[in-house]
């Protein structure tokens, strides 16, 4: 009993810990983004400014993918799920992901008369967001990355997939833990929080999410929802 208690103590103040890091890095931040842009406008032509951007975007999503992990661990959610169209899903992640994928060739394989699902739109976008940024940091930011939409008989899938040099056999489920970290591009770094992020929140949404190798090369991440959150026309 005694060591039971010890151990929620110490997830307790794990997630205080956490909780606080992410809050208080905000400030700092956002200063920083805010200095970025006035040099910008003094500066438009300076080559760093770019780069800079990109990786002021990266430490964003670590603080998002920080707090939000406290936030599966605790059960701190209120979802909204409504109708989505995956298009637009898709390319509002793309937009806020566009200093990211400048270099990236992204192919688009959705189909106009693919279902409506159901979603929380905030979870879903942190979903596709993490699933792209992994894209780009395992298989470099020159390669194409295809996202594709499939109907099934009892099923919508929607499959990011990368031509990185894919995943390590037998690591397929693993690669959704925390801190896990696979093979890739080690230019663009990565804390290993993104895809346990990823695994979270679709199982909060009750939507299935699986990780294999392509047959013709690359990663493939396959968020699948099952009949009950299709919107049927």
């Amino acid at each position: 009993m005694l060591e039971v208690t010890r151990l929620k103590e110490r997830d307790r103040l794990r997630a205080v810990l956490l909780s606080s890091i992410g809050h208080d890095l905000r400030t700092p931040l956002t200063s920083v983004a805010s200095a970025i842009e006035e040099v910008a406008a003094e500066h438009p032509q300076a080559k760093s400014i770019p780069l800079a951007r990109i990786e002021v975007g990266r430490l964003r999503r670590f603080l998002d993918n920080l707090v939000d992990m406290v936030r599966i661990d605790t059960g701190g959610f209120q979802l909204a799920p409504e109708p989505i169209d995956l298009i637009d899903a898709v390319g509002a992640a793309v937009h806020d992901l566009k200093g990211l994928l400048s270099r990236s060739h992204i192919e688009l394989k959705i189909p106009p008369n693919l279902p409506l699902v159901r979603a929380d739109p905030r979870l879903l976008h942190h979903i596709l967001i993490n699933l792209l940024a992994n894209a780009v940091q395992h298989a470099g930011t020159d390669m194409p990355i295809t996202i594709e939409g499939r109907r099934t008989s009892d099923a919508v899938k929607l499959i990011v997939r990368d031509r990185g040099p894919g995943l390590d056999p037998g690591s397929e489920a693993s690669v959704f833990e925390t801190f896990s970290q696979g093979k890739g591009d080690d230019r663009s770094g990565g804390s290993g929080l993104g895809l346990a992020i990823v695994k979270g929140f679709a199982e909060v949404m009750q939507i299935a999410v699986s990780a294999s190798n392509a047959p013709d090369g690359g990663a493939a991440f396959t968020l699948e929802f099952g009949a009950g959150l299709i919107v049927q026309a």
